[in-house]
């Protein structure tokens, strides 16, 4: 899926998969360019078609934090080593 946002072309066949939902509705990716997008591939409305959301790095942070299915581990999906808490 393609769409332009704020003109900037976010494409799923291109980016990286990062992490997605337990049920496979939303979908976190990562451009080449290191910015991140939302797939909603189901959403919640059975008339709303399937879209893209960019969003800034803190709530990708979020998002994976929250999404069972992590593709990508954290280093490299974020460019930040884990630390120890």
């Amino acid at each position: 899926m393609e769409q332009v946002i704020n003109g900037l072309k976010y494409n799923t066949a291109t980016a990286t998969l990062v992490a997605s939902s337990k049920d496979g509705a939303k979908h976190l990716y990562r451009t080449r360019n290191g910015r991140f997008f939302l797939h909603y591939a189901h959403p919640g409305q059975s008339s709303v078609a399937p879209y893209l959301a960019a969003i800034p790095l803190s709530r990708a942070k979020k998002e994976y934090g929250s999404m069972p299915r992590q593709f990508v581990p954290w280093e490299k999906a974020f460019g930040e080593e884990v630390r120890e808490a």
